[in-house]
C-alpha cells in the first residue's frame, strides 16, 4: 500500500473502533475495502469517499445486520467488466439471483440478492441514446423491462424472471457471492498499459527535446498515437455491438 492508502486505512480502522465496532471486525472490513480498491486500481478515498462518512455508513450497516440477525436482509456486491463480457456476466449473475439496482459513477454494477427468497433476473443491453432511448424504454416497459442504468452509448434493462416463469424463478440454493469484482480481458489491460506507456514516452521526449527535435516530429508522434487510440476504440465499439444483448 502507498503511504496515503495506509494512512486512510489506519484512520478508518480507528474511526470504526471509536464507533463501537469490534477491533477484529474493523480490521476485517478495512482489509476487504483495501483489497477491493487495489483490484479496481483506485485510491481508497477516491473509491469510498471521506473516511468519516464511510465509517458512519459501515457502522450503521453493521448495526442493522445485528438487529436483523444472521441470514436476514440482502447480500450486496459491486462489480465491473469490459463491454465484451458484461452481457454474458449479467446473464450468469442474474441466474444466481443478483439484481442490479443501478450503475455507480464509475460504471460498476451495484447488486443485491435477497437471502431468504432469491429470485432469478434477466438483463439486456441496448445501444441507444437521446429521444430514441426514451422511446425504447417506454416500449420495453410494456414487456416488463426496467431501465436501471446508462453508461456511454449503452442502456441497461432488467426484468425479474418471475414475470415470465412464475414461481420457477425462485432459487432454492444460490451459490455464495463471488469474490471477484473486476472482469477485464487481459488484452484490454495490455492495450491500455501500452497506450499509457506511449503517451508517457511522447511527453518525456517532447519535454527533453530528445528524439523529437521539431514540431513536425512531435505532431507526427501525436497523430500516430491518436490514430492508434481511435483504431482501438473503433475495434472495441465494433466488437461491443456484435455482443450487444
Amino acid at each position: 500500500m502507498t503511504g496515503k492508502t495506509t494512512a486512510y486505512a489506519e484512520r478508518l480502522s480507528a474511526l470504526l473502533r471509536e464507533r463501537g465496532m469490534a477491533p477484529a471486525r474493523a480490521e476485517e472490513l478495512v482489509a476487504e475495502l483495501t483489497a477491493y480498491a487495489a483490484e479496481a486500481g483506485s485510491p481508497l478515498e477516491e473509491e469510498f469517499g471521506p473516511a468519516g462518512e464511510l465509517a458512519d455508513q459501515l457502522t450503521r450497516r453493521e448495526g442493522a445486520d445485528a438487529v436483523d440477525g444472521p441470514g436476514d436482509g440482502p447480500d450486496t456486491w459491486v462489480w465491473t467488466a469490459d463491454a465484451l463480457q458484461e452481457v454474458e456476466l449479467l446473464a450468469r449473475f442474474g441466474g444466481q439471483g443478483w439484481e442490479a439496482e443501478r450503475l455507480d459513477r464509475l460504471g460498476r454494477f451495484v447488486c443485491r440478492r435477497d437471502r431468504q427468497t432469491p429470485l432469478r433476473w434477466s438483463y439486456r443491453r441496448e445501444t441507444t441514446g437521446g429521444r430514441h432511448r426514451e422511446q425504447l424504454t417506454a416500449r420495453l416497459a410494456t414487456e416488463g423491462w426496467e431501465l436501471f442504468g446508462t453508461w456511454g452509448p449503452f442502456a441497461y434493462f432488467k426484468r425479474p424472471e418471475a414475470a415470465v416463469t412464475g414461481p420457477a424463478a425462485q432459487l432454492s440454493a444460490p451459490p455464495a457471492p463471488p469474490r471477484r469484482r473486476v472482469y477485464f480481458a487481459p488484452w484490454i489491460l495490455v492495450t491500455l498499459a501500452a497506450a499509457v506507456a506511449v503517451a508517457s514516452v511522447t511527453v518525456l521526449l517532447a519535454g527533453s527535446g530528445a528524439g523529437l527535435t521539431d514540431g513536425a516530429s512531435l505532431a507526427g508522434a501525436l497523430v500516430g498515437l491518436t490514430a492508434g487510440g481511435l483504431l482501438g476504440a473503433w475495434a472495441w465499439r465494433s466488437a461491443a455491438r456484435r455482443h450487444t444483448g
